[in-house]
């Protein structure tokens, strides 16, 4: 169980803190323990409430030391651009990498995003509806957890992050 004012990785979804643990504010699941987590970047005040038994899909954030260490060995990560004829088969793959809700598979989906919009614009080309949209995703994701980790803002992450990304491997 995580405890109040834990930052947290929610679902795939946001970079949420446990705002409390309890009943919520509904009454159809009354006796059935929430979190209520509020997004950490968004200026909405919205609220999530998501059963504790459900902690299957929310992780702990990482620390600055791991953020440090994933920026240093973005260069070498390896992934290629997915390619795919049906759109289904694009949001498919992409659900897939995100739904494991692990750091790593974010990393390897936002640089196979990355080396596909580099091919693409080499043929004066632009990547499609569905790859926008998890580009957008992803990079939300991975910048939020990397800024909370760092103490910065997911803005000023996304350019370290593609800087990363564009460095020669060691």
């Amino acid at each position: 169980m995580y405890a109040v004012g834990t930052s947290i990785l929610c679902g795939g979804m946001s970079v949420c803190r446990v705002e409390r643990i309890g009943a919520p504010p509904f009454e159809q699941d009354a006796g059935r323990p929430y979190y209520t987590l509020r997004a950490r970047f968004s200026s909405s005040g919205e609220l999530l409430y998501i059963p504790v038994d459900a902690e299957n899909s929310m992780r702990p954030l990482i620390g600055s030391g791991e953020a440090h260490g994933y920026l240093d060995s973005l260069p070498g990560l390896e992934a290629r651009a997915f390619h795919a004829r049906r759109p289904a088969d694009l949001t498919t793959h992409y659900q897939k990498l995100l739904a494991t809700c692990r750091l790593e598979d974010s990393l390897v989906l936002l640089k196979e995003l990355h080396c596909k919009q580099k091919e693409l614009a080499a043929r004066s080309k632009k990547l499609g509806q569905v790859d926008v949209r998890y580009q957008k995703l992803v990079e939300r994701l991975v910048c939020e957890e990397f800024a909370a980790a760092l103490g910065t803002t997911p803005d000023s992450m996304k350019g370290r992050l593609y800087a990363a990304m564009e460095q020669k491997p060691a």
